[in-house]
């Protein structure tokens, strides 16, 4: 990885590409990368989170936190990471590519799959294309097949061991 790192998000609905300034890397490799962020507008339920991006899984594992640093629940995206780098800026790029469905997990042990008719209004409108959506969709039924027989905890002990305190 360059000396100078660009992380971007970017949604299909609604569509945009936002730079993420505030965001801190703790740890990145060839198949995945931790970050540490605060929300960047003021909030009731939440404050803050540590996310874990496995590129090849094509998930993005968050635990989410209260103000207090209690956990609020588990967020996550189903995304795809582009990287690339410029050797002359010595500059890479990491652009986090939302594919819209997300599963989150309550303290409880609750899950809740979200955002399954955006990813079918994004391919109907040609905002991602079928291998996008097939992509998606086999990568949730997976995370969902790991949250179901428990192996979900490696994850969260993984971002866990991110946390200060």
């Amino acid at each position: 990885m360059n000396t100078n790192l660009q992380l971007f998000r970017k949604r299909h609905i609604p569509e945009e590409c936002v730079p993420l300034k505030n965001d801190t890397v703790l740890f990145w490799d060839d198949s995945r990368m931790v970050t540490s962020w605060n929300v960047l507008k003021p909030r009731s339920d939440f404050a803050s989170g540590i996310s874990l991006f496995d590129f090849e899984k094509h998930w993005k594992i968050t635990r989410v936190a209260k103000a207090d640093g209690s956990l609020y629940h588990w967020y996550c995206d189903i995304m795809r990471v582009h990287i690339s780098e410029d050797k002359e800026s010595n500059t890479t790029t990491c652009l986090m590519e939302d594919l819209l469905i997300d599963i989150v997990i309550e303290p409880d042990g609750s899950v809740h799959v979200l955002d399954l008719d955006e990813a079918a209004e994004a391919f109907e409108k040609g905002l991602i294309t079928g291998t996008d959506l097939t992509l998606a969709l086999h990568a949730a039924d997976t995370l969902l097949r790991i949250i179901r027989t428990g192996e979900f905890a490696e994850y969260q002990k993984i971002v866990e061991t991110y946390r200060k305190g």
